[in-house]
């Protein structure tokens, strides 16, 4: 049974014109599962260690823009989106329910690039009501702090989301506090990379971080250096 499909078109990844559409998705929100939220958010989990650096850096703020209704310039991530479809690939993710009840995952792999892939959940996500963008922006933030794991894995770490208010630190000061910086002054976009990257890397389990905290902390930091970089 499939509970939402997320439709995409996208140029041959080896080609040099970098395109993307969204196609007609199945995307319902409807509670406890909220099926089209999960499945944007997994669609961006699972590809999320394959863009690069700049790309990583980029994504942050374009969720934000779509978060925001603004207009969102064009290329992003290297790629530009358009509403033709002619001559590009069709790609379709699913969220499906197994014979046994559970929840699974079925990614599509038609030769698209993880940059491809992101862009179209990102921007399918963008063209939901403003009243859903919000819920289903919330998941797709927690799936960028998806430290890696099998397909399963990422669904439990994305099923049960809870989709609160705007926190209240949605400031500058809360986010000077979270990336450990005393002040605005003089502070410029490589100030707060560098430091986003090297409370990243002490965050993850790995290098010291403590267990079942590394998620919310690295989600933590990255809105945070949405918020200084918006």
């Amino acid at each position: 049974m499939i509970l939402a499909e997320l439709e995409t078109f996208h140029s041959r990844a080896v080609v040099p014109t970098r395109r993307v559409a969204v196609g007609d998705s199945k995307l319902p929100l409807d509670p406890p599962l909220r099926p089209g939220a999960v499945l944007l958010a997994g669609v961006v989990g699972r590809h999320i260690e394959e863009l690069d650096e700049d790309s990583r850096d980029d994504l942050p703020l374009l969720i934000g823009q779509i978060a925001r209704g603004e207009r969102i310039r064009q290329p992003r991530l290297r790629h530009r989106l358009q509403e033709d479809r002619i001559g590009l690939t069709r790609s379709r993710h699913r969220l499906v329910r197994l014979g046994d009840g559970r929840p699974a995952f079925e990614f599509s792999d038609r030769g698209g690039s993880a940059a491809q892939y992101v862009l179209g959940a990102v921007y399918a996500a963008g063209q939901l009501p403003e009243s859903k963008r919000y819920e289903v922006l919330a998941a797709v933030r927690r799936a960028l702090s998806w430290p890696g794991g099998t397909d399963g894995e990422l669904l439990r770490f994305l099923d049960g989301y809870r989709v609160l208010p705007p926190p209240v630190p949605e400031s500058r000061i809360w986010a000077l506090g979270i990336l450990e910086l005393e002040s605005l002054d003089g502070l410029v976009a490589t100030d707060v990379q560098k430091q986003f990257r090297s409370l990243v890397a002490t965050a993850h389990p790995d290098t010291g971080g403590a267990d079942g905290e590394a998620g919310a902390r690295i989600s933590d930091l990255v809105e945070a250096r949405r918020i200084l970089l918006s």
